[in-house]
């Protein structure tokens, strides 16, 4: 009856598991860093002025299942009412989420405070992009091919854990046409999210594009090594030629 009863539950507990949707086991932090980003924790405004020179604060990581990480960081106070800066991220941090708590230590009896509510922070892994080859390698100017008018690159992205529903990448796309860039993109073709379409908008030449992507937060902060939101380009596509369109005639006669 006992492994009756084992079984049981282990199957509840996977149905819930999976008849759960995506978005009830969805992340959302309110600090990300990527690319060396850092970033300056301290305490709230009102611990912060009842700080005496010589006050301890005291920072420690604390693993997800709440377990202190590491050895924890004292912070002497210097200057009454102000914290010292208690910096996270660089080339140190591991890709993922880390928490932080703090608390602090008065100078005059070693009193020490209640530890503070966790404040997790995600470190978003190096991302990259590449482009596939060109639908077309070749195709006629201003729609003069019945049916072959368009050639369309797809850039490929490093994904994005799925649980970080508030985290995506913002694509921009530059071109060359015979080797001399091309001013604004739009006066060639279309872009749909991580694909261009070079179209019928394109005079004839030599066309080779890149892919840029960077991340973009919809709630939280993002703090980025390069501050544009660590942005990473791909190789050059192969060249897309747009062969010219023949002239039209007039009917002449001797």
């Amino acid at each position: 009856m006992k492994t009756k009863i084992t079984t049981f539950r282990l199957l509840t507990i996977a149905f819930v598991l999976f008849a759960l949707p995506i978005g009830a086991l969805a992340q959302t932090f309110p600090l990300y860093l990527c690319g060396d980003g850092t970033a300056i924790l301290k305490p709230d405004a009102t611990t912060t002025g009842t700080l005496k020179a010589g006050d301890k604060v005291v920072w420690q990581e604390f693993s997800t299942a709440d377990a202190p990480m590491n050895t924890a960081t004292e912070l002497t106070v210097i200057t009454d009412g102000v914290a010292p800066d208690f910096q996270v991220g660089g080339s140190g941090l591991s890709d993922g989420e880390h928490r932080y708590k703090v608390f602090i230590k008065t100078a005059t009896a070693s009193c020490s405070g209640d530890v503070s509510p966790a404040l997790a922070l995600y470190n978003l892994p190096d991302a990259s992009v590449t482009l596939g080859s060109p639908s077309q390698s070749t195709f006629c100017e201003g729609g003069s091919h019945p049916t072959i008018q368009a050639s369309t690159l797809t850039a490929t992205a490093t994904t994005i854990n799925a649980l970080l529903t508030d985290v995506s990448y913002v694509y921009s796309w530059t071109a060359t046409k015979n080797t001399v860039a091309v001013a604004d993109i739009t006066t060639i073709g279309t872009q749909t999210a991580n694909t261009f379409t070079l179209n019928n908008l394109a005079t004839a030449g030599s066309y080779v594009l890149t892919a840029s992507i960077k991340y973009a937060v919809a709630a939280g902060q993002l703090k980025s090594g390069d501050a544009l939101g660590c942005v990473k380009s791909s190789g050059a596509s192969s060249a897309i030629t747009v062969s010219p369109k023949p002239a039209t005639p007039t009917i002449t006669f001797n």
